[in-house]
């Protein structure tokens, strides 16, 4: 989609460092993305959203980093 919008120049080139983006339009669609990846994170609680004891949890990170 094509627009034409108002951008504040200072926050672009943040975004475009922060996000190690190149150009205009991926600067903006990479933090919309991350926008909404942080919103959908929002209400997520390690504690309760995981399934598993600790030792679960430590078991399956040492099977994803075995050769």
């Amino acid at each position: 989609m094509r627009t034409t919008v108002n951008l504040d120049e200072a926050a672009l080139e943040a975004a475009r460092s922060a996000l190690g983006t190149e150009g205009t339009s991926a600067t903006v669609n990479a933090a919309l993305r991350e926008a909404a990846r942080q919103r959908g994170l929002a209400g997520f609680d390690v504690r309760s959203d995981i399934d598993g004891t600790p030792d679960d949890v430590e078991e399956g990170r040492a099977s994803r980093v075995r050769d």
